[in-house]
């Protein structure tokens, strides 16, 4: 599943990125269309022409592109992805060789050699951690690793998901 994330959910872009989910956001079409925002009927083409569905708290978006659009209601990051999860049956499992990067959806690349990253994290997070990846955008190269922030993410999932 490919997704358009409406622009009042960046957040929600992130976190399907960092769970392996194609996932364009909105803010990012700026530049592809020279347009700040984004008209509605331009991310319904786009969503149509890419084969993308429309994660939107957005009555009027959704209500043009009902067929291939998701309705979230509510507040709260871990609350739509429960209902993502009930809507699409999406797993929320965090798996570095499967993740895309949270600020441009590039695909990740596994760094060979750790010592290539030493000067680009902090010295902590060189000497705790062995395994890297790296955005394959070359103009973003944002490094990642299974850190405590992605523990944190996992255990508030399993609290979302332990009444299912």
């Amino acid at each position: 599943m490919k997704f358009l994330v409406d622009s009042m959910l960046g957040k929600l872009a992130r976190f399907l990125r960092i769970f392996g989910y194609d996932t364009i956001y909105a803010n990012d079409l700026i530049d592809y269309f020279k347009i700040d925002p984004v008209p509605d009927e331009m991310l319904i083409d786009y969503a149509r022409k890419n084969r993308r569905i429309i994660i939107t708290k957005d009555l009027p978006l959704y209500n043009c592109f009902k067929d291939n659009s998701i309705l979230l209601r509510g507040e709260g990051i871990y609350n739509y992805l429960h209902y993502l999860n009930e809507q699409f049956g999406l797993k929320f499992q965090f798996n570095l060789t499967q993740a895309r990067c949270s600020l441009c959806n590039s695909i990740l690349i596994r760094v060979k050699d750790k010592i290539s990253v030493k000067d680009d994290v902090l010295k902590e997070t060189y000497n705790h951690y062995d395994v890297f990846f790296q955005c394959s955008n070359l103009q973003c190269k944002k490094l990642y690793w299974q850190g405590s922030h992605i523990e944190d993410i996992e255990y508030k999932l399993g609290k979302t998901f332990e009444f299912d």
